[in-house]
């Protein structure tokens, strides 16, 4: 007989992200693919605090153990609020003797040629904190000066007696030789143990001096309290594995994250279009576009061909929220995501000139719009959701949180309706209005601006206000149909369970493409491949379901900016390089219309993805069933319809109990837990087997 104990591997997994206005948890159970869902508001003192009560409560009234879970995915807005709102580190600079004010000198480039006074944020080192060092090493890499470790003490020595807390360094063409950077850091860890510092050659091994700078300063400045938050959770969720969602579409151990968290800037919204592939992939589409709109901010990013678009340089901080170059900017691999509209937390006022304006400032949690009834006294887009009949105040999270429809309307009315002289529903749908035809500027903008066919994409609607607003926005912008999938208010957290392990490595070696050293070149993508494996190979994955992707950085030569072209796998040949040519080229005439004839290409930079195994989800919702026979009308309510000039009453559907294959006709509204998708007249619905509801006007 065996005695030997055998012990239940662990099969519950959850993925928890925090936002502005909510904080969503999702927990998933890999035996029987039951997910369970729920929202907290975010505690904005410690939102770690609300994290983890919100995912005690869901797992105990699941009947879950804690001790069952055997991983955790996280994202937050901490690292990207930290800069916004400057509540980071004192920080300060070490670079190459004569470039100590590139934070200040930046591009010489203004954002709006019309504006002879453009504003730019401040730097996040002040000018006493922008020290110069005697060394330097040449755009090839050969080292002309090694500073001396005197100078190194010295300099670092009174940058802390100035009250540094963190250092980044960043010299002249590391990139190519990280040699001095690296004595600095030795340094810095012998003689000033107990120092963050952040070295360029580390975060941001590329060429361009300012925004390489400016990401490693970004970096260092949140880096001691990303690592407090990374520490204190990790403690309180031991014996469970915690892994870190990351701009550019995979997940990190924390010991990654802790090291370069300005990675994780924008890991909500990037896990939000990773649900949206998933959930597109699951309704059979190729194009389309990621809209989320959450309670702080609305972001979209274009899929095409079943996968998102990579950027290489972003934004944080911008002093014009939809002016690009307006910000601080990031250089790291990110998906490409555009802020195109509020959120619904998004304060609406009266603006110098007597015109409405909506946001950027947002109430966030706390005090949160005025519905909530917990001190807000601001009217806010989802104020104006709820007057409007969009929202059931009687449901609102599934009726666990109550909110007053009274107090919507008495704050539009004083703060709006009065100074307009208008009535106060007419003010609570120009508010709702705004924030569409802001959002349809923006996406018609970026859909333009790729060459594309507005016409090919379809809508893809998340996020607790996507469903809300995205009949209205997909009209204004003239695409013929939306999808909005299951538990779509929760989407970056869903999205998070279907993130690989991913790492990424980047070489910058300017070149003509037709002078490479092909011997070079194949070597050096070897290595980086092979650090690539071992570094997945550490955190547990097989080796031959790792999945490798290489991109070029290339340009016309004399361009400064370039694009990003993928490259074959294997050994390089001549013949590659053809290839390489011809679908610079093509993907050139794609953004730009037409392509320079004649004229040679140059590569910047080289690049190596690597893709741990993808995670096979299907989620099965655990939603209640109506006790009304399952039948799908729940009621009826009267909604503000702008065809009609006035309210209607509409059939207000129990979306999980519609009918798959059935087709209904709007005007009509969808009620669930934790959104609500709202569709307007002429217009025809229905949902599948998978539950996507698609929306054809």
């Amino acid at each position: 007989m065996n005695n030997k104990k055998t012990t239940r591997k662990k099969q519950i997994i959850a993925a928890v992200d925090i936002g502005g206005t909510f904080t969503d948890i999702v927990v998933y159970d890999n035996s029987n693919k039951k997910t369970f869902l729920r929202k907290e508001l975010t505690t904005t003192i410690d939102p770690s605090i609300g994290a983890l009560a919100g995912l005690r409560s869901l797992i105990e009234n699941e009947k879950i153990r804690f001790q069952d879970l055997s991983k955790i995915i996280h994202a937050t807005t901490l690292a990207g609020n930290a800069i916004i709102e400057r509540k980071g580190a004192e920080t300060g600079l070490v670079a190459t003797k004569g470039f100590g004010e590139i934070l200040t000198i930046g591009r010489e480039s203004r954002y709006d040629i019309y504006d002879l006074n453009p504003e730019f944020p401040e730097p996040l080192v002040k000018g006493s904190l922008r020290h110069e060092l005697t060394e330097r090493t040449s755009a090839s890499g050969q080292v002309l000066q090694i500073p001396s470790v005197q100078e190194i003490k010295v300099n670092i020595q009174e940058l802390v007696d100035k009250g540094a807390e963190s250092i980044a360094v960043c010299l002249l063409h590391s990139y190519v030789n990280s040699e001095n950077e690296r004595e600095i850091g030795k340094v810095i860890e012998k003689s000033f143990p107990e120092l963050s510092y952040s070295l360029s050659s580390d975060v941001c091994p590329e060429i361009r001096e300012y925004e390489r700078t400016s990401t490693t300063v970004a970096n260092a400045y949140i880096k001691p309290l990303i690592a407090r938050y990374l520490e204190n959770l990790e403690i309180n969720l031991s014996n469970v594995s915690l892994y870190i969602m990351l701009s550019n579409g995979g997940i990190t151990d924390p010991t990654s994250a802790e090291k370069n968290p300005i990675r994780m800037f924008e890991s909500g919204p990037a896990a939000s279009v990773l649900s949206a592939k998933h959930f597109g992939k699951n309704a059979g589409l190729e194009n389309f576009i990621s809209f989320d709109m959450g309670g702080t901010t609305a972001k979209t990013s274009i899929i095409e061909k079943g996968d998102p678009h990579i950027s290489f340089q972003s934004e944080v901080a911008r002093v014009k929220r939809f002016n690009k170059g307006s910000g601080l900017p990031i250089q790291n691999p990110c998906i490409d995501l555009l802020e195109v509209g509020a959120g619904g937390g998004s304060i609406a006022q009266i603006n110098k000139m007597g015109l409405l304006k909506v946001g950027p400032e947002s109430t966030g949690a706390n005090p949160g719009p005025a519905c909530y009834d917990i001190g807000g006294e601001e009217p806010t887009v989802t104020d104006a959701d709820l007057l409007l009949g969009y929202i059931n105040p009687e449901f609102f999270l599934g009726g666990e949180m109550l909110i007053k429809k009274e107090k919507s309307e008495q704050v539009i009315e004083t703060k709006i309706a009065k100074p307009l002289k208008i009535e106060t529903i007419d003010a609570a749908w120009g508010i709702h209005e705004l924030v569409n035809e802001r959002m349809a500027s923006a996406v018609k903008m970026q859909i333009s601006q790729r060459g594309l066919d507005h016409r090919n994409f379809t809508l893809f609607a998340s996020g607790g206000a996507g469903p809300v607003h995205a009949f209205r926005l997909a009209r204004k912008v003239g695409l013929q149909k939306i999808i909005c999938p299951p538990a779509s208010s929760l989407s970056s957290s869903l999205g998070m369970l279907t993130v690989p392990l991913k790492v990424d490595s980047v070489y910058t070696m300017v070149t003509p493409l037709d002078e490479v050293d092909l011997k070079q070149i194949n070597k050096l993508l070897e290595e980086k491949e092979k650090e690539c494996f071992q570094l997945l190979s550490k955190s547990g994955e097989n080796n031959k379901k790792i999945r490798i992707q290489r991109l070029a950085d290339i340009s016309f030569e004399g361009q400064g900016s370039s694009i990003s072209v993928q490259i074959p796998d294997g050994k390089l040949t001549q013949n590659h390089f053809d290839e390489i040519e011809m679908n610079f080229r093509e993907k050139y005439i794609s953004e730009h219309g037409s392509a320079i004839e004649k004229v040679k290409l140059q590569v910047f930079s080289w690049r190596i993805f690597a893709y741990g195994e993808e995670p096979k989800m299907d989620f099965e919702f655990m939603y209640k069933k109506n006790t009304s026979k399952n039948m799908p009308i729940k009621s009826q309510r009267r909604i503000y319809l702008p065809e009609t000039k006035g309210f209607r009453k509409v059939n207000v559907y129990d979306r999980y109990q519609l009918k798959p294959g059935q087709i209904y006709k709007g005007p009509a509204l969808l009620e669930e837990p934790m959104t609500t998708t709202v569709i307007g007249p002429r217009s025809r619905f229905t949902m599948d087997k998978k539950y996507n509801v698609t929306i054809t006007l």
